[in-house]
């Protein structure tokens, strides 16, 4: 497995560096941040509406609303792709991430430090930690665009994030032991590789020759 991942890699790598960012993989991109920003976006509305102490409140808060500005500047940035069957693929994709990842069950009743609640954090972490682009592009890659400029604040402000994100899975009394934690942490982060791996095949599939 990792040696297949490696050679994702450097398929994503080489289909990148034979220039810019085309406008379908920019759709593709934008669309499937733009999934992970919803489904967290939902969640943390949540936090708004209930009781919460106030360290994690502060912190959820602030995600939120980074979540929700965030998407909205990268689909600004964002050249769309003229082909419609591409955003059908898209709209498959983003359905995979929800029943993948159990999102919608974060979404029933209110947040309770439990099991559940720390599920979702392991899973926003993994969200922030497993998709990154830049690192794919080209080290020679210009970031003067409006996407890439974009792309790269996202991914800043989600190294920002994690920080919180890393005290909140340590720190949060959820009645869970160490090895229950670090169990949901890895099934999370795995889930999320997998959503990952398959927007990274479609952009550059195995055997394409562009």
């Amino acid at each position: 497995m990792t040696n297949d991942i490696a050679k994702l890699r450097k398929r994503i790598r080489e289909h990148f560096a034979r220039g810019s960012v085309h406008p379908d993989d920019q759709t593709r991109i934008t669309l499937f941040i733009q999934s992970i920003k919803a489904i967290n976006s939902a969640v943390l509305a949540k936090v708004e509406l209930q009781p919460f102490d106030w360290q994690p409140y502060r912190a959820l808060h602030n995600q939120y609303y980074r979540e929700v500005e965030l998407a909205t500047l990268i689909g600004k940035a964002t050249a769309w792709s003229s082909n419609p069957f591409l955003y059908m693929e898209a709209t498959n994709l983003n359905l995979e991430l929800w029943n993948r990842t159990g999102a919608a069950r974060y979404l029933q009743g209110l947040l309770a430090l439990d099991e559940t609640f720390y599920s979702y954090l392991a899973l926003s972490h993994a969200f922030m930690s497993v998709v990154r682009f830049i690192p794919l592009l080209p080290t020679s890659m210009s970031l003067d665009t409006p996407f890439l400029q974009a792309l790269k604040e996202v991914e800043e402000e989600n190294g920002r994030q994690i920080q919180v994100q890393i005290r909140l899975l340590k720190e949060a009394d959820c009645g869970l032991e160490a090895e229950q934690r670090e169990r949901i942490v890895e099934e999370e982060r795995n889930k999320v590789e997998s959503c990952f791996r398959e927007l990274l095949e479609r952009i550059a599939p195995n055997g394409a020759n562009a």
